[in-house]
């Protein structure tokens, strides 16, 4: 039997991508000034190396979730009253927040 080798795909022929591809260079830049954002944005991750510093944003979003919910609560013991508030994905946070409260 013959030994058959895959031929690897020529770069902009992926499937399903319809559009082309950013080329690796501008993609990397890209990063860079998300990872830098993201440097600014959460609490220490200014020393933080990029694998940790997606460990500390993930803990971050998770901590403020939580903060969200306990001012909530706040406000509902003190009768202020709460407009829901929109997410960056158009979602109500009311259903986000019970949506993380039951899983």
């Amino acid at each position: 039997m013959e030994d058959r080798r895959r031929r690897p795909r020529a770069r902009g022929s992926a499937s399903g991508g319809g559009g082309r591809r950013p080329s690796s260079r501008a993609a990397g830049a890209a990063l860079r000034r998300k990872v830098r954002e993201l440097r600014r944005l959460v609490p220490g991750g200014e020393e933080a190396p990029a694998a940790a510093l997606l460990v500390r944003t993930a803990a971050y979003i998770v901590r403020l979730r939580a903060r969200i919910e306990l001012l909530r609560k706040l406000a509902a013991v003190y009768g202020a009253a709460t407009a829901p508030l929109e997410l960056a994905d158009g979602a109500d946070a009311a259903s986000a927040d019970a949506d993380a409260c039951a899983a």
